[in-house]
């Protein structure tokens, strides 16, 4: 899964540097955009469905039977995904999208594949097909990479860049992630009512996710132009890699935080949940200083003068980074033991300190939504990591392990 997670944060780095050198702050500003829209949906919505079916098959080991009672709920938030998704961009199409209406199109048939990748990704993890998953990764950044080298090759423009990131989620097909697996040990029952897990789930990615993903958007309706929206796309992109790349390694640690819980090894977690907080200060100062010194510079070479952030944005932007990767994990021991409810509670709180400072924030568009990710994730990190809540579910007896092939 590593290897396949480095694979994909450079070729999803690459596909940008080729598309931005293309086309130019201003026409890349609606591939930018649709991104954010694209990653924001996805996470908000596809990543709990993902992690709804990892933890239920984790419980079940690998028994899709578990998964039977919740596909009409789990078609229906899909559903409502991909209609939110669609209905941002069609209401936006004149203000973000320079009045190209096939983004509305586009925007529908890449949350469609996205979803497919989404439940496939849970089949995997949830059997434990890490190598599978991990190919996966790699696979699907390759895909992108040489779409996008084909369309500057031949067809530069916003539009083409734009269909290649359609066909990239497809290459999940070819792992064979919903094949039927003999299972004959009897699965650990979940208590959690599965329309509460999951809507709380998905309001604490949600709320998240405007903290995380939402700097472009929230930069463009606050008064910033096509190129600040490409600046701080860029830059929120490219600093973001580590956090991107944990959307794919929790995914590792899900299942085995899952048979912890089942356990009742609240304790357990709980420690963890104080070390990870640590780290994450740590990482914090050290993205803040790392991004403030080099990450213009770096931006300028690979994206060009016409994308590069003041430095104070960029330190703010690395120092969200290092928080946000430890709350990532942090948030994980939550979905494990079904504490999706807590979760919730304080993201939404470090969205209200988050939008307090976009909103009172001094500087430009771009420096208050910086200091405003910034913040909203050190506050996140702190309601997580040192008033944990897990609930003490299960026994002390260890339960029996079922190890997928991959």
């Amino acid at each position: 899964m590593l290897g396949g997670t480095v694979v994909s944060i450079v070729t999803v780095l690459l596909f940008q540097v080729v598309a931005g050198r293309s086309l130019g702050a201003e026409a890349f500003a609606p591939i930018g955009v649709v991104w954010t829209v694209s990653f924001m949906v996805y996470t908000v919505f596809m990543i709990p469905v993902e992690q709804f079916i990892t933890r239920r098959l984790a419980l079940a080991h690998g028994n899709a039977a578990a998964l039977a009672p919740n596909r009409v709920l789990l078609m229906s938030v899909i559903g409502v995904a991909i209609a939110i998704g669609v209905g941002f961009v069609l209401a936006t199409v004149d203000r973000l999208f320079a009045g190209i209406t096939a983004f509305v199109v586009l925007a529908l048939a890449l949350l469609v594949t996205r979803a497919l990748l989404a439940v496939g990704r849970g089949f995997l993890a949830g059997r434990r097909r890490f190598t599978a998953y991990g190919g996966t990764l790699a696979a699907e950044g390759l895909v992108l990479l040489i779409a996008a080298a084909v369309v500057a090759a031949i067809h530069p423009t916003t539009l083409s860049f734009a269909a290649a990131m359609v066909l990239s989620p497809l290459v999940i097909l070819l792992f064979r992630p919903f094949h039927t697996t003999t299972v004959t040990t009897p699965w650990i029952a979940d208590n959690e009512a599965p329309v509460a897990f999951l809507g709380f789930l998905i309001l604490a990615t949600g709320a998240s996710q405007v903290v995380i993903a939402g700097g472009p958007v929230v930069v463009g309706l606050i008064g910033g132009g096509a190129a600040a929206v490409s600046s701080i796309f860029v830059t929120f992109t490219l600093f973001r890699g580590p956090i991107t790349s944990a959307y794919n390694l929790v995914a590792r640690v899900l299942p085995d935080f899952t048979a912890l819980a089942a356990r009742g090894r609240a304790h357990v977690l709980t420690v963890w949940a104080h070390r990870i907080t640590w780290a994450g200060y740590v990482l914090a100062v050290l993205g803040f200083t790392a991004a403030y010194l080099i990450g213009p510079a770096i931006i300028r070479v690979l994206y060009g003068a016409e994308f590069e952030p003041d430095a104070a944005v960029a330190g703010l932007a690395g120092a969200g980074v290092g928080a946000g990767l430890a709350v990532l994990f942090v948030a994980q021991i939550y979905v494990a033991t079904g504490a999706t409810r807590a979760l919730a509670g304080r993201w939404l709180l470090a969205l209200l300190i988050a939008g307090a400072a976009v909103a009172f924030g001094p500087g430009t568009a771009q420096a208050r939504v910086a200091l405003g990710f910034a913040v909203g994730e050190l506050a996140a990190l702190s309601a997580l990591g040192w008033v944990v809540g897990i609930p003490h579910t299960g026994t002390d007896e260890p339960q029996p392990t079922r190890r997928a092939s991959s």
